[in-house]
């Protein structure tokens, strides 16, 4: 089955009608990308049609059954339909496939399906245990209990160890229990959990005439789910914290839907929304603009490279600020360092022993540049100009 389709039609809508009808699926089912827009041309000349890419939307998160064990017995494919003869297949290898099977069956021992274990209801967590149960809500609490209980006994189930409890996070009535045929009481899926779940629901509803939840639980069915599911929406989280657009859930129940809802509400990063309608209907997540400016602040620039600036000059050289000195500047001259020479005359060179195995010569030499007199009515005011030039050679 095809994934995505390249489609063309005289407008947007009607290029996206092709692409539904080529891949036999509704419009919530599929993301749609234009990649051009019609034009009309002149006159019909350089007309253009639409063309966009439809493509089947992938799920994030994997299938709920797969990490759920469910002990229901499953159909059978292949072999004879009910009501037919044996296939032309079947009919056409019988006699050799009973030879076959009748010199293996002596070496092969029968196969014999157990079921699995029943495993024991946990009681829910800490916070749930420890609710204080509002006074409006103690009532239905016991009507969902006495509910349950009913339906169960009417179906030949028998039960121990129910309890109601109030989830006061997901704001409603969780009631656990044991039983002797969990497989039959949880059904394919949860089909069936969810049938006395919602015939609970309608009860209590209608007694109290106030909207109240009721989510039924056996052998840890719901608690295996919602510990997936909270770990997909750490998963979403983290996602979205680097910069995904979007995280899309499996489509799922009511029930769930509800619970996803209610678990990441008041989280800053994320926003939930439901995408699709009927069976198709899902959860999807998106980044808030803090989650974006968070994801854009981590990215830096592509030309800085940390712990360079700086490095390479020694401690005192960075402690202390240099001016900047223009070329040809003119400095005062040292007698202590330089002493005075004619005009003409390079000045002696002087040697310094710093270590013994290293000597550093330097040798500066004077010239005067130009000489500058001004005369006034009482003074008499002479410039000169000179330019230091020092050497430093190391032996």
């Amino acid at each position: 089955m095809l994934s995505k389709v390249k489609v063309q039609g005289k407008t947007v809508s009607e290029a996206i009608t092709k692409g539904l009808r080529e891949l036999n699926l509704r419009r919530d089912q599929v993301e749609v990308t234009v990649l051009e827009h019609p034009k009309k041309g002149f006159l019909g000349i350089g007309a253009k049609p639409a063309i966009v890419e439809v493509r089947k939307k992938r799920w994030v998160s994997d299938s709920l059954d797969s990490a759920i064990y469910m002990d229901v017995p499953h159909r059978r494919r292949g072999g004879n339909r009910r009501g037919r003869g044996p296939s032309r297949r079947s009919s056409r290898h019988s006699t050799s496939g009973a030879l076959n099977n009748a010199a293996a069956g002596a070496s092969r021992a029968p196969r014999v399906r157990t079921p699995k274990a029943n495993e024991p209801q946990l009681l829910p967590r800490p916070e749930i245990q420890q609710a204080l149960i509002p006074d409006n809500l103690k009532a239905p609490l016991q009507m969902a209990h006495d509910y349950v209980q009913n339906v169960l006994t009417h179906m030949g189930i028998k039960t121990e160890n129910m309890h109601a409890w109030w989830d006061e996070k997901q704001q409603r009535i969780l009631v656990t229990f044991d039983c002797d045929k969990p497989a039959i009481v949880i059904g394919k899926e949860g089909k069936t959990l969810e049938a006395i779940q919602y015939l609970a629901t309608l009860a209590v509803t209608r007694q109290f005439d106030m909207p109240v939840s009721i989510v039924a639980d056996t052998q840890n069915y719901w608690r295996k789910v919602e510990d997936k599911i909270d770990a997909d929406i750490a998963r979403a989280v983290d996602m979205l914290k680097q910069g995904n657009s979007v995280f899309r859930f499996r489509p799922m129940s009511s029930q769930l839907r509800r619970y996803i809802h209610r678990a990441v509400e008041g989280n800053e990063y994320v926003s939930t929304t439901s995408e699709g309608e009927g069976k198709w209907r899902k959860v999807t997540l998106r980044p808030t603009p803090k989650a974006l400016e968070e994801a854009r602040a981590g990215l830096a620039p592509a030309d800085f490279v940390p712990g360079v600036i700086g490095e390479d000059l020694p401690p005192a050289a960075s402690e202390q600020p240099q001016t900047p000195q223009p070329e040809n500047a003119v400095l005062p001259s040292k007698p202590q360092d330089t002493p005075a020479q004619p005009d003409g005359e390079a000045p002696n060179t002087v040697t310094q022993e710093e270590t013994p195995t290293q000597k550093i010569v330097s040798q500066t030499s004077a010239t005067t540049v130009s000489q500058t007199v001004s005369e006034g009515p009482s003074h008499k005011v002479v410039e000169t100009a000179v330019i230091v030039t020092t050497e430093t050679q190391s032996k």
